[in-house]
Order: structure tokens, then sequence, then C-alpha cells
């Protein structure tokens, strides 16, 4: 979804329920906002998660693909964005799965990155983001114990690389609870968040 004139452009990576109707309304969404957006089909190797099957067979594909390949696909969105967006900074957002690839991708050392904004996405034992540039907003729910527990490392990591970075975490709300169409979605906690995104990549992204 393109924006004229484009703040920013930015790169959505869904959970690892593969491209859902929930993730493919967000670019319109970061259009109407200002922002190109584009949300990648990590699983288009597979002839795309419509073709997969379920829910639990996207989960299945997506746990079963090798990083290194996540990894390209996702470089190569950030290519795309480059092409459509010749002069916009560039931004990724992911959640869940996808949050965890957020922060891979900044261990990577991908360097085209301006600003990245994890979803409650559980970060790598003993990541190393010097390789990134990137201002990185990282959004926790308070009651997602399993990801929080690497909350702590990833802040480290982000201090130790000197990266711009601030950690919100949401009071009352679970994994996912960004997500319209879970059970655990929060709409307070979502609309605050999205907001905090927003600013975010208004000052990041200029």
């Amino acid at each position: 979804a393109a924006a004229d004139p484009a703040r920013g452009a930015v790169l959505v990576i869904h959970e690892n329920r593969g491209l859902t109707d929930h993730i493919r309304s967000l670019p319109p969404r970061f259009a109407g906002d200002g922002y190109s957006a584009l949300a990648i089909d990590l699983l288009s190797e597979e002839g795309g998660t419509a073709a997969v099957g379920g829910e639990a067979e996207a989960t299945a594909a997506l746990g079963q693909a090798p990083p290194e390949r996540l990894i390209a696909d996702l470089r190569a969105g950030i290519d795309e964005l480059e092409r459509r967006e010749q002069n916009a900074k560039t931004a990724v957002i992911g959640f869940c799965f996808g949050g965890g690839l957020t922060w891979q991708l900044l261990a990577a050392g991908e360097p085209r990155l301006a600003a990245a904004a994890p979803f409650y996405g559980p970060a790598p034992a003993d990541a190393d983001f010097s390789g990134s540039k990137a201002a990185v907003l990282a959004v926790y729910g308070e009651l997602d114990s399993r990801v929080n527990a690497t909350r702590d490392g990833a802040v480290a990591a982000l201090q130790a690389a000197g990266l711009k970075h601030e950690v919100r975490t949401f009071p009352g709300a679970d994994h996912a609870f960004f997500n319209d169409t879970g059970p655990r979605y929060n709409a307070a906690a979502a609309t605050e968040a999205y907001q905090d995104v927003l600013d975010w990549f208004n000052t990041n992204l200029r």
C-alpha cells in the first residue's frame, strides 16, 4: 500500500500463521497514516499462505523454514520497498514470530533499517545488534511471561550496541494483544501501541 508523499517505508512481518487478514489490513492502515508499507508472505516458497492450508499447517511450515531463508526473504522485502520509495527511510514491524524475526534481522546486521518495532517478539539469546543502526521500539504485554523472559537480554543487547531504543510494556495485555481478530485482543493497548509506533516512525524516519 502506497502513501503519497510517503513519510517512510514499512516492512510488516506476520505472525506464525502466515499472511492473515489481520496482517493484510496493516499496510493500508499505515498508508493512511503516511507510510508506504508491504506485508511479506514468508510462505511464498511453499506457494503462499493460502496454498499451505490452515493455521496449523502454516505454523508447521514456517517452523521448518531455515532462518537464513526467512532473513533473505525479509531483505528482498526491503529491496522492494526501496524500489518503490527510493527517497524514504525504511522501518520494520513484526508481531509474535514476526517480532522475533525483527530481532533476528537486527542481529543479522541489516544496515538499511532506520527504525524497528518488534511486538512481543522473542529475542535471540546473546544477540549482537552492533551491525544495525535502527532505532528500536520494543513492545511487550505485561502478561506475556514467555516472551518477557527475553526482554532484559534484548535491552542489554540494545544498550551494548548503542542503539536508540524505548521499551513499552502494556499493563494487563497478553501476547498477541494487537491482533484484533484474536482472543487476546486488547483494544486500549492496541490503540496506544499503534500511536506509539506512528510517533516512533515519525521521529526516526525523517
